[in-house]
């Protein structure tokens, strides 16, 4: 029972806290975004960002099936989705202006979360009703669209504009970030205990105030004057 208000009170903080964050956060990626040239070519976020979806899948499964640790499949989850949705610009760095690697890289992970999404509401939808949390669950999924696209940037934004070990810390707090956010719920369902579960949601919450600052640091190093 503590185990369950534990998690209630983490989605209502995720649809509250969280929501108020990641409108923050995209008012500010939003601004940038329009101070930067349009270059993005047509379906080539849609298609990667569905590949990658498909690549991270692959992969989290195969190391649940190795290991099934709540802990350790957080961790790989925050570790395979944040490297892949940053392997656009990775892959075509030098070869293509940074304005375009910005926008096509955070439009792929956009692109990556929204596709995710849908496969949990599809889930959702099928599950039992259960007093109103199916409603709250899809308000968490949609903030959390958002949240893939805040913590891509950070990196990104120094990997293409700032000094590459910025970039290196930026990925390593969306992994923290992503992990942090993923833990409680894979926790309960693995039957860890109480403790664990309540110290996991202190420390998601914690990323997801750090979230706001990040990303407004992070966007900072983005200019027009360096396409």
């Amino acid at each position: 029972m503590m185990i369950a208000k534990i998690l209630g009170m983490y989605i209502g903080v995720i649809v509250i806290l969280g929501g108020l964050v990641a409108l923050d956060g995209l008012k500010k990626v939003k601004e940038k975004w329009e101070e930067l040239p349009e270059t993005i070519r047509p379906l080539h976020d849609l298609f990667g960002g569905i590949l990658l979806l498909f690549i991270s899948g692959i992969l989290e499964l195969s190391i649940w099936k190795i290991y099934r640790s709540p802990l350790i499949m957080a961790l790989s989850i925050g570790i395979v989705e944040e490297s892949l949705k940053l392997s656009p610009a990775l892959l075509l760095l030098g070869k293509q202006r940074r304005s375009y690697l910005w926008k096509l890289t955070l439009r792929t992970a956009m692109i990556f979360a929204v596709f995710e999404t849908l496969s949990y509401i599809s889930a959702l939808t099928l599950a039992p009703a259960q007093s109103g949390i199916q409603g709250l669950l899809f308000g968490v999924r949609l903030i959390v669209i958002v949240f893939h696209v805040l913590w891509t940037a950070i990196p990104l934004s120094y990997l293409l504009y700032g000094r590459k070990s910025e970039a290196l810390a930026g990925w390593a707090f969306a992994v923290f970030a992503h992990s942090a956010y993923d833990y409680p719920v894979l926790a309960a369902s693995g039957g860890e205990n109480e403790a664990m579960i309540a110290v996991a949601v202190f420390l998601s919450i914690f990323s997801i105030l750090c979230l706001k600052i990040t990303v407004s640091r992070a966007l900072q190093t983005v200019t027009s004057s360096q396409l």
